[in-house]
Order: structure tokens, then C-alpha cells, then sequence
């Protein structure tokens, strides 16, 4: 008997094994912003250019400057190394962003070079400057993942500092840099001490990453690109997503209205799943992560009822100050959507205006 069940075991774990091969792949097409960076020479040419041009400027900056008395302050991620992989694999999956599936990728350790980006700091080193990596990416747990990614790669730096510790809230990164310049590095251990260094560049993919994008704009700073401040074109994700534009709808085709339908409740819109319908409500609650789609709540906790997904937020403008506590009437598919913890919530899915209006 047991014979026979051990052979029945090894017949169902070879066909699974012969299915897993024999499946053919599924193929996806990638968004354009995804596209250009995994595989346009276009994009390319423009990270490799920012570092050119970067190499050429600092050998005019550190002329006459004194060894281990400067430094260069470097951005990670899209900056030095390239995630994009992780960003086909998130919409191969269909997933949004999350800190969990992130800390899996950057544990991986699987993030290639940017064009130029080695040569670039091998030339601070050359010249005897330092080079200071301040990433966003946290730890726990990742200090020990993201080295040995850039170790891998043979990138040069003397250290990198995380959001960890006195700097866990530090996003836009200028507690860090201060304490570059200062000389105070909290995180650092005692073989690792670095002097008072002067910031003679800063290179990154986001304005937090150059300067105080809170209190400078654009207009404030722009005379400092190609001297001090070098950007890296990053279309994939950034603060620019969740800042929101406002244009006329005059000359964006509309979705089409829902032929025969009646405005609901959000109550009955959660019995008809796979159903275009037009909900009304109120709006109680407004989720805006770091990245990914935003969300509207009718009621709280948002697992009970219907949410509002909202996809290409730029779209829409300030989402709170749109819609938080404002009657709506919104248009659009209802579908079901399983969270971590295994609950089932009811969805509504836009990624238009016209699919939104705010009725009283």
C-alpha cells in the first residue's frame, strides 16, 4: 500500500515538473516609461551624457582642492544602479508597489550599473574626493544587501548611508547631507569616522536628491545644473507623479457614459461585481501612497466597503483637496481585490477625470 502511494506521489510531482517546463511564458506589453528605460539607446545616451559631462565639470571643481577635504553626494537607485527589472516584474505582475515585494528585489541584489555611473566615481576617487551614496532604500533590512549589490558591480564609494536610526524620516535627505558637511554622521561606525567634507556635487534622479525641493524651485536652482547639480532621467517613478496636473477636459475624448444606467449607492455597487455602474457617495478618506494608485474610501475601515482606485493620479490634481469630504458620483467597473492579510475588498478602478465629478 504504501508502495503505491509513494508511486503516485512521483507520477504527480513529475507531471508537474513536466507542466512547469512545457508552459509556455506570457507575454506582456510594458509601458511606454518602462520601455524607453529598459531598452531605448535614447535613454541610454542621456545617462551616459549627465555623467560625461559631470566627469568634465568636476575636474574643474576639485582643481586646487585638497585630498579627503571634499566629497561627491550620490543618489542610488536610478542614479548609480538600475531597478528597471523590478519594474517589469511589478507590472508583469499586475501588483502595485509595495515595501514588501521592493525589500525582495533589493534583496535579490540584482540592480545593474547606469551608464558612466562606475567611471564617474572611480574619477572622484582619482582626483581624492570622497564618494557619499545617500539612499532612501531603509534599514533594517537592507544595508547589508544593497552594499554587496554595489560591491558586486565594482562601484567605488567610501560609504552609504541609509534611512536608519536619527535618520529614519529623513526623506528628503538633508539632515544626511548636513551631516556630511558638518562632519557628524550618526550611523556611521567609529573606523568609518569622515571628516567635514564640502559637497562639491550631487548627483540623483529626484529634485530631493540636488536640493530643498520644500523650500527652492526650479527657477531657484536652474543656473546650477551642469556646474554642481547633475540630474538622472528617471520617467518610471518619482515625487512628480503625486504632484498632480490640471488640464482643460475640453480636448480629451471622455469615457463613454454607461448606456441606461441609474446612479446607485456604494452599498448596492458592492453586489455588482464585473458591472459598469455609477456610484454616489461621500467621500471619507483619501490614501495617497509613495507610489502606486491612489485611494478614495466611502466609509471606514476601508475594507468594508467600496473603494475608488485611482490610476494616473496626475491626472487629477490634489486629490484631498478635490475630493475629501465631497459627495461623487464616479463611473467605472467593479471588481474584487484580495489584500495581504487575505480580505476581499470590493474596487472600482478609474483612470480618468471625466470618470469622477464631485456633485455637491
Amino acid at each position: 500500500m504504501k508502495k503505491i502511494r509513494y508511486s503516485l506521489t512521483g507520477f504527480l510531482i513529475i507531471a508537474l515538473v513536466v507542466f512547469t517546463i512545457s508552459a509556455p511564458a506570457r507575454e506582456i506589453k510594458l509601458t511606454n516609461d518602462i520601455t524607453w528605460v529598459k531598452s531605448a539607446d535614447t535613454y541610454q545616451c542621456c545617462v551616459q551624457q549627465a555623467y560625461t559631462n559631470a566627469m568634465k565639470r568636476l575636474r574643474e571643481l576639485a582643481r586646487g582642492k585638497k585630498p579627503g577635504t571634499w566629497c561627491v553626494v550620490l543618489d542610488a537607485d536610478e542614479t548609480v544602479i538600475s531597478n528597471v527589472q523590478f519594474q517589469i516584474e511589478l507590472q508583469a505582475s499586475g501588483r502595485e508597489f509595495s515595501s514588501g515585494a521592493w525589500n525582495g528585489w533589493c534583496q535579490r541584489r540584482q540592480a545593474t550599473a547606469l551608464p558612466g555611473a562606475k567611471e564617474f566615481c572611480s574619477l572622484v576617487k582619482e582626483l581624492g574626493g570622497k564618494v557619499i551614496i545617500i539612499t532612501n532604500r531603509k534599514n533594517p533590512p537592507l544595508r547589508e544587501a544593497t552594499l554587496k549589490n554595489l560591491d558586486a558591480l565594482g562601484i567605488p564609494y567610501d560609504v552609504c548611508l541609509l534611512r536608519e536610526g536619527p535618520y529614519v524620516y529623513d526623506r528628503s535627505k538633508g539632515m544626511r547631507r548636513s551631516a556630511v558637511e558638518k562632519g557628524t554622521i550618526k550611523t556611521l561606525p567609529a573606523n568609518k569616522k569622515l571628516p567635514p567634507l564640502r559637497i562639491l556635487m550631487r548627483v540623483g534622479d529626484q529634485t530631493h536628491d540636488l536640493y530643498d525641493d520644500k523650500k527652492l524651485s526650479f527657477g531657484n536652482v536652474k543656473d546650477r545644473f551642469g556646474t554642481d547639480l547633475v540630474i538622472i532621467p528617471n520617467p518610471m517613478y518619482g515625487d512628480w507623479t503625486r504632484s498632480g496636473v490640471v488640464v482643460e477636459t475640453t480636448a480629451i475624448p471622455t469615457r463613454a457614459p454607461v448606456k441606461g444606467s441609474r446612479v446607485i449607492t456604494w452599498q448596492e455597487a458592492m453586489t455588482k461585481i464585473g458591472q459598469e455602474v455609477v456610484v454616489e457617495g461621500k467621500i471619507v478618506n483619501v490614501y495617497i501612497p509613495d507610489r502606486g494608485s491612489a485611494k478614495l474610501n466611502f466609509i471606514l475601515p476601508w475594507w468594508k466597503g467600496l473603494t475608488v482606485v485611482i490610476f494616473k493620479q496626475e491626472r487629477f490634481g490634489n486629490l484631498e483637496a478635490k475630493y475629501l469630504n465631497k459627495f461623487v458620483r464616479v463611473s467605472g467597473k467593479i471588481s474584487t481585490y484580495t489584500d495581504k492579510r487575505g480580505r476581499e475588498t470590493i474596487e472600482l478602478k478609474i483612470d480618468g477625470p471625466s470618470q469622477i465629478q464631485v456633485v455637491k
